[in-house]
């Protein structure tokens, strides 16, 4: 508790905040229980200004407070309490010293959103929204750039300026900008080169057109292997032996095949295979195999047991059938003779020792007919073939 003495001197006197005045000439003690310094709150924001202090004998009155938060006793919009500081209008709304930090800048500039704003981006200087047109250059002429840039277009973001080297243009993220075939919107092909951008690459396995002589050739594990008594061999089309197609109309027309003749060059009740190299899956995209083969089962004399043809994945010991390609029923209608593409999904054959394995059994009927393959590819499946 605090007492006050008060001394007349001719006139009336008082604390300001003591209602109780004294007469002239007369000596006065008044009782303040609570002496305390409030500021001036003219915006009623509910914060003080700290140049505007009275002292006050109990509670604040109306329109002073007890903090000294306001760095704007003019705007109620601007305290410590505003959510934001972001209007460019050089104003520290929220009173932390700084100005404009929150207008959506980013280093003086951000993508600008609203349709009804100047496409680019913007800068904030001082209270002025300026506007730059937002770029990338595209050096290898795609249409989609790499480098980004703010392009001054004196304030209109219309048409940007002529720049050497290059052309200026709307979209980015281009990976590669030396190469007009390599961009976020190509074709990814098997290759090994990241054509879309996306951050793989479509791998290739195996691509075979046998154009050369590759059976039972080169170094084990990396030669296609037929074996001494397999009826797989290599041959132009259209030689006359063997039964095999007459020609080759396949993607690469090298003419080259590798087939068999079954009841021609392999007698009824043999069988063969034929192997590709050993191939490093690991880590593969799931596998893409595609490939083109030939067949004409149509019977020379009486049928008897069909041939089979079938396709496997031999990993290490373990052999997987793929699928039975051909395997017709004494009675039932042979498949119609020609070239067709075939295409498998090999989705979980991923391994360091992996081979692809063609088989047969040439059944029990002379004459039944061939079987060949031509311009086989494994691939990712990421990618779209052959470059």
């Amino acid at each position: 508790m605090r007492w006050i003495k008060l001394a007349s001197f001719g006139a009336a006197v008082g604390l300001f905040g003591c209602e109780t005045f004294i007469s002239l000439g007369e000596d006065y003690t008044q009782q303040c229980t609570t002496l305390t310094t409030v500021y001036l709150d003219a915006d009623k924001d509910g914060e003080g200004n700290k140049n505007e202090p009275r002292t006050w004998c109990g509670e604040p009155p109306a329109g002073y407070v007890t903090n000294t938060l306001d760095c704007n006793d003019d705007s109620a919009d601007v305290n410590t309490r505003a959510t934001s500081d972001d209007q460019c209008d050089g104003i520290d709304q929220d009173c932390d010293g700084k100005t404009d930090e929150d207008f959506p800048v980013l280093d003086c500039t951000i993508p600008i959103s609203d349709t009804e704003s100047c496409q680019g981006r913007t800068k904030c200087e001082g209270a002025d929204v300026l506007c730059f047109a937002r770029y990338f250059l595209d050096r290898d002429g795609d249409g989609i750039g790499k480098e980004e840039r703010l392009v001054d277009t004196a304030g209109s973001c219309a048409e940007p300026p002529v720049v050497a080297g290059g052309v200026w243009v709307a979209e980015g993220n281009d990976c590669d900008d030396d190469a007009p075939t390599i961009h976020p919107n190509a074709v990814e092909l098997c290759d090994e080169v990241d054509q879309n951008c996306n951050g793989t690459v479509g791998r290739v396995y195996l691509r075979q057109t046998f154009s050369a002589g590759v059976l039972n050739e080169g170094a084990t594990g990396e030669r296609w292997v037929s074996g001494t008594n397999s009826g797989f061999v290599q041959a132009a089309p259209g030689d006359g032996v063997c039964k095999g197609p007459d020609d080759d109309v396949t993607d690469t027309d090298d003419g080259k095949v590798v087939g068999v003749g079954l009841g021609a060059c392999v007698p009824p009740g043999t069988s063969g295979e034929l192997e590709s190299p050993i191939m490093d899956t690991t880590g593969a995209l799931d596998l893409r195999l595609v490939f083109h083969e030939w067949v004409d089962f149509t019977p020379e004399g009486a049928r008897g047991a069909p041939p089979t043809v079938m396709l496997a994945v031999q990993q290490g010991s373990t052999r997987t059938t793929l699928s039975t390609l051909v395997r017709p029923g004494p009675t039932s209608a042979q498949p119609t003779p020609g070239w067709a593409e075939v295409e498998f999904r090999l989705n979980t054959v991923t391994g360091s020792n992996t081979s692809l394995v063609w088989s047969y059994e040439s059944g029990d009927a002379e004459g039944w007919g061939g079987y060949a393959i031509d311009d086989v590819l494994l691939v990712d499946e990421v990618c779209e073939g052959a470059p």
